[in-house]
């Protein structure tokens, strides 16, 4: 797309009065013939003002693809995943937006169920080169969700771990816990599905270490769902003295550690103190109901679409979001200053 800059460069005049002409400002004083000028090699650009591409983004039905790492019986797992696509599919619904599923067929590429033409695929989550190139078969307009793999290339949206981790930690001294342990997966997904460390794993351990607490005994790695949790923490039972708090690094988790204290007669918050990570219905509706680092999914969801807009409107800067997140109190943290 033309932009105001080559059009002042071919007309003789600043990007301003190319922008005045263009929008009708009628109080610009400058001859027709320039005027004419502008606007002849503007139709020659086939340039279009911001007000133009928002009526024909307006008048047009666009249609999005959305694509998720994890494989149905994975997501089971993990609603998180499950939970983001359903809130961004409520943002296309009220945008006007069509949704148009992609699935993994049996050689493991992403394929549609339809011959519909795509204007945009959000992907969720973390995916491979291979992945990616065939998101790019479809469409360059690409936002990716939860992952950042190529900030050159590609729109994304991440959550700020760091940030999250350090509330969660932050309150757990503020209310006197010093033995904090971490629970999760020290490897994870990278952004194009290599393994390598966990974010929230090394926020957590440089914070505690910035604050000379940090002890490995008190680290339980587990996959991420409730059944590794489960016998992780068993594990960790029978050899380990139990510290004061526990940080769970995902809600996936969080219910098979529930199973394992309550088989021990282990309390919560009495006996150890909890918080998760992610705050979905897991965490929400445990007994007790657990305090989480709440990923703001809504607000997520928007961000991607006014991303999307962007490369629809024809912006060329490519831009990382990253999402601010909040600790949601409930009843899993103990106060121990009392």
């Amino acid at each position: 797309m033309a932009t105001l800059k080559e059009i002042a460069e071919l007309s003789d005049v600043s990007i301003t009065t190319v922008s005045r002409i263009l929008n009708n400002d009628t109080t610009l004083n400058v001859s027709n013939k320039t005027k004419e000028k502008v606007i002849e090699i503007a139709n020659k650009l086939n340039y279009k003002t911001i007000g133009q591409r928002y009526k024909d983004r307006k008048a047009k039905k666009y249609k999005i693809g959305i694509a998720q790492m994890f494989e149905l019986e994975e997501q089971k797992k993990d609603i998180y995943y499950i939970m983001m696509k359903n809130v961004l599919e409520e943002v296309c619904l009220e945008k006007g937006i069509e949704v148009i599923s992609l699935f993994r067929n049996k050689d493991k590429n992403f394929i549609k169920i339809n011959k519909k033409k795509l204007d945009g695929i959000f992907p969720i989550g973390r995916f491979t080169l291979e992945e990616i190139a065939d998101f790019e078969s479809y469409t360059r307009n690409i936002v990716f969700i939860d992952s950042s793999p190529d900030e050159l290339t590609y729109h994304s949206i991440i959550p700020n771990y760091q940030l999250g981790v350090r509330i969660a930690l932050k309150h757990f001294l503020d209310k006197g816990h010093k033995d904090i342990g971490f629970i999760g997966s020290k490897y994870t997904f990278g952004n194009t599905k290599e393994w390598e460390i966990d974010s929230r794993y090394v926020y957590f351990k440089s914070f505690l270490e910035g604050n000379n607490l940090f002890n490995e005994k008190y680290i339980v790695e587990c996959e991420m769902n409730s059944k590794s949790g489960y016998n992780n923490i068993i594990k960790f039972l029978k050899n380990s003295k139990l510290p004061s708090a526990f940080f769970i690094s995902s809600d996936a988790i969080a219910s098979g550690i529930l199973k394992a204290f309550s088989e021990k007669n282990i309390k919560i918050p009495e006996d150890v103190s909890i918080i998760t990570f992610n705050d979905t219905p897991l965490s929400e509706f445990a007994t007790p109901a657990l305090s989480s680092i709440r990923i703001f999914m809504r607000e997520y969801a928007d961000a991607a679409i006014r991303l999307m807009e962007e490369l629809w409107e024809g912006e060329h800067g490519v831009k990382k979001v990253i999402m601010p997140c909040n600790l949601i109190e409930r009843e899993s943290v103990k106060d121990k200053t009392i």
